[in-house]
């Protein structure tokens, strides 16, 4: 019980701080520096350059249908930790601009700001989104989105959404140099989150023994969102026939995958192996050159 306690605390304060980043990313540098982050956000940044508004209340009251959605689409915990992460990110954006507004930009080049803002940015999404949760907004649409297209990481998606932000501040300001800064910062923010979320291409390859497969590959195909395959296998000292539970995972995606099987089967038999190189759907292409 107080492992599990320890384990929900370390997760919340990881979605706070991770809040915080995404706050003083945008507040400090991206609204200060006056370009864009990318999504929901990004669009209440162009608009805060033409006529003052509270970007981060904006940005809750627009995410209202779309944290709907996410109770409708996905596990009620992630909603609610949604809810969390939006909450608490909208609050970091809106306190540090009323706290430190006087002081702000703290710096005037505006290379610095966009390079800066988007490491934050990054970082900020990719702790809250490892953490089971997201600042809402285009991370729900995202989320959708590599349900049906797993080859597709978060930043390569994100980048997408990114370019219509930079079109809607190019057309919005007429500003071709802070687009282009909008541009830089964006695609900052999207290797940070991958690198986060993802912790580069390492993944691991695990096996599971269990009395209760079925249960356990629904749960990882649900809640991990990880694909599986199950084996046929045989006890040699019993025996008895077992499903043997086979499935590859990113490293980030390990601890709750551990966790999942813990509380299903507290005796399952559980073998991890490092698999440096994974090609397919999800991981590389088989034309991928190892340099």
């Amino acid at each position: 019980m107080q492992k599990q306690v320890a384990s929900y605390v370390k997760q919340y304060l990881l979605i706070l701080l991770g809040s915080i980043s995404f706050g003083i990313g945008t507040t400090c540098f991206i609204q200060a520096g006056h370009i864009a982050a990318g999504g929901v956000t990004g669009i209440f940044n162009v608009i805060s350059h033409i006529h003052p508004i509270p970007v981060g209340l904006c940005v809750t009251i627009a995410n209202i249908p779309l944290i709907i959605l996410a109770f409708i689409k996905f596990k009620a915990r992630f909603a609610v930790n949604t809810l969390i992460g939006l909450v608490l990110s909208s609050a970091a954006i809106d306190l540090l601009e009323l706290y430190l507004g006087n002081v702000l930009p703290f710096t005037d080049d505006i290379l610095l700001s966009a390079l800066a803002g988007g490491f934050f940015n990054g970082l900020g999404i990719g702790l809250v989104m490892r953490n089971g949760a997201s600042t809402g907004g285009t991370d729900i649409i995202m989320k959708l989105i590599h349900r049906k297209l797993r080859h597709l990481k978060g930043g390569v998606i994100n980048v997408a959404i990114g370019i219509t932000i930079c079109g809607f501040y190019l057309l919005v300001t007429g500003n071709v140099e802070g687009t282009l800064y909008t541009a830089l910062s964006i695609v900052v923010d999207n290797f940070v989150f991958d690198l986060v979320l993802y912790g580069g291409n390492d993944s691991k390859t695990v096996y599971i023994i269990t009395n209760d497969s079925d249960r356990m590959a629904k749960e990882i195909l649900e809640t991990i969102e990880s694909g599986a395959t199950i084996l046929n296998g045989t006890g040699a000292y019993t025996g008895t026939e077992r499903k043997i539970i086979l499935c590859v995972i990113r490293n980030s995606v390990f601890p709750a995958l551990k966790e999942t099987v813990k509380t299903i089967d507290p005796n399952a038999f559980m073998i991890v192996t490092k698999s440096s190189e994974v090609f397919g759907n999800g991981y590389e292409n088989f034309n991928t050159e190892i340099l």
